[in-house]
Parts: C-alpha cells; sequence; structure tokens
C-alpha cells in the first residue's frame, strides 16, 4: 500500500492522488510508461546524522551545496529535506548497510539478554534484616 507520492517537477508530497500537481499544476500519471510520480525510495547514498551514533540511513541525494547537501531519507522529506554535511554522505552500498544493520541488532539482543540476567540476579537479593 502506498502513502504518498511526490510530483516529479517541483518534488512536493501528496498522500492522494490528483491528476494534476496542486502546487505546480503539472500532470500526474500513476502507471503504466508514462508514469512520472515517484512513489517509492530508491536510495543512492548512505547518510551519519548523529554524532556519537553508528547508524547510517539510506536516502536520496536531492541537492548538494559546497558544504552540505539536501537528502530524502523518506518520500515526504521530498518536499522539505534533511540537511546534512557532505562528509557524512556515503556511497550506497547494500552489503555493508545490511552488515552494519546485522551487528546493531545483534549488539541489541546482547544488551537485551545482559539486563534481564542482570535483573535475575538482582530477584535473588533479600533485604537485610537487623
Amino acid at each position: 500500500m502506498l502513502n504518498g507520492f511526490v510530483c516529479p517537477n517541483c518534488l512536493s508530497y501528496f498522500t492522494e492522488a490528483h491528476q494534476h500537481c496542486q502546487h505546480c499544476n503539472s500532470p500526474l500519471t500513476y502507471d503504466g510508461e508514462q508514469k512520472n510520480v515517484i512513489d517509492h525510495l530508491n536510495p543512492n547514498c548512505l547518510i551519519h546524522r548523529y554524532d556519537g551514533s553508528d547508524m547510517l540511513e539510506p536516502a536520496v541525494l536531492l541537492k548538494p551545496g559546497k558544504v552540505n547537501a539536501k537528502v530524502a531519507t523518506k518520500l515526504s522529506e521530498y518536499a522539505k529535506p534533511i540537511v546534512v554535511p557532505k562528509r557524512k554522505i556515503y556511497t550506497f552500498q547494500h552489503d555493508v548497510f545490511c552488515a552494519i544493520q546485522s551487528v546493531r541488532s545483534e549488539r541489541s539482543a546482547t544488551m537485551k539478554r545482559y539486563d534481564y540476567q542482570i535483573a535475575s540476579h538482582w530477584q535473588k537479593l533479600k533485604p537485610y534484616e537487623l
């Protein structure tokens, strides 16, 4: 199920199908060979948004600048893209992205397991009786 569309002309995001873009009035086609709406994200880069984090996000590079670039991580961000420093934008490599996600998931599972083990030991504690 699609949750939105993007006009290929002005990159406006809208949630309902219209015959013409509500912003630039260009005609919109939703299927067939003449299809011109953007209805899914085809990432072409990976971004690192948060300092101190090891999380990468797939994104579409929309507008490069001298120092920063505008990117979209989801369809709704085409109209209002995120500004990211160019030094934090990497080539999209699906295998590397999947490997990092896998290790991050493994780390989360391990931390939950440790938290559970610690909690089970805490439950064994008995109050000190005076």
